[in-house]
């Protein structure tokens, strides 16, 4: 009897010093033995030439979605997943705290795969290729960034365009660096088409035409970008026009919407494109002028081309109608902007 505990004490106390080698899922043997997996060094009690045979399952595949292989009566803060660890089946594959590159809508992989977005890296657990692919490419294209809406944006938040929670949207900022006194959206930021042609406008130009579009109004950013791209598509799909006609388009929203700009000959006024900018208010405007964050947009707009150099000092305001048969820009609207100092009785 004494002689069987002593050989169970024996064999409990071997096992146990070869805990290293048993938890990577190996099997202590002396190394002149095959060993399809291959033998590490130093996880096995014993002679030196008594090492870990690795199993040929491997655990590679826990390893590449950033997972360690343990035994399943341990603590593992991502969960276990069965499979994927070589050795005893409850010795499975302990997930990674990846909930930073969840958190901003990624998916972490191997940086070798493809990638619609961009890879962020520190944001995975795993091996220093396992980063974090954030694929916000649609919120990107119109000049966006990606963040919880609980965050402050300078301009305005669309939804549908970020990956992740619901609560992570897209943060559409104006374009600062075109005019500091007026918030202006770039053509990139409304979801502009690319134009079919350009031409260079020769500048400063000493005219500015005011234009109203017909049409309901619009008082916010989802709406009025909506507008713009009507209009774009209607200018370039049934008149056949290579981009949207007007330089700018304003909306009740105190906001510019940047339409040809400053740079390229409109398609707004006819025989005085390419020697004038046009700034067109979204809405009909012939009964009720536009409110006042939208005629502050206009002036604030036109004096930034002035500041810019687009525009000279002494510049010539106009309605559409004072060159053409057209109602446009709207009786209410016409009445208010001939009361501005560069409205000109003079014909251009």
């Amino acid at each position: 009897m004494l002689e069987v505990v002593y050989f169970t004490s024996v064999v409990l106390c071997v096992l146990g010093s070869d805990a290293p080698c048993l938890n990577d899922g190996g099997t202590c043997q002396y190394d002149h033995v095959p060993c399809p997996g291959g033998y590490v060094s130093g996880l096995c009690s014993g002679a030196s030439n008594r090492r870990c045979c690795q199993s040929s399952g491997s655990d590679a595949p826990c390893l590449n979605t950033g997972g360690t292989c343990q035994y399943d009566h341990l603590s593992c803060p991502g969960g276990y997943v069965s499979g994927l660890c070589s050795g005893a089946s409850n010795r499975r594959c302990c997930q990674g705290d990846d909930s930073a590159c969840l958190d901003e809508g990624g998916t972490c992989q191997d940086d070798s795969l493809s990638c619609s977005g961009e890879y962020v890296s520190g944001l995975c657990s795993g091996a220093s290729n396992r980063r974090c692919c954030i694929e916000d490419s649609a919120c990107r294209a119109r000049d966006g960034t990606c963040q919880d809406d609980s965050l402050s944006c300078p301009g305005e938040y669309l939804s549908g365009l970020c990956s992740g929670a619901s609560n992570r949207r897209c943060c559409i900022g104006a374009d600062s660096g075109m005019c500091s006194n007026v918030k202006v959206y770039s053509r990139a930021t409304w979801g502009a088409r690319d134009p079919t042609s350009v031409s260079a406008i020769s500048t400063p130009v000493d005219l500015f035409f005011i234009h109203h579009t017909t049409g309901s109004r619009c008082y916010d950013f989802s709406t009025c970008a909506a507008k713009v791209r009507n209009t774009q598509n209607y200018h370039m799909n049934t008149k056949g026009w290579s981009d949207i006609g007007y330089s700018f388009l304003v909306g009740e929203d105190g906001a510019v919407y940047e339409g040809r700009g400053w740079n390229n000959v409109g398609a707004h006024t006819s025989g005085y494109n390419s020697q004038s900018f046009a700034a067109a208010v979204m809405g009909n405007f012939m009964t009720t002028k536009p409110n006042t964050a939208a005629l502050n947009a206009v002036k604030n707009l036109i004096q930034c081309g002035v500041n810019l150099g687009h525009i000279t000092s002494t510049y010539r305001l106009y309605g559409h109608r004072d060159v053409s048969t057209s109602s446009c820009p709207g009786d209410a609207l016409y009445n208010e902007i001939k009361t501005w100092p560069d409205y000109s009785t003079v014909a251009p």
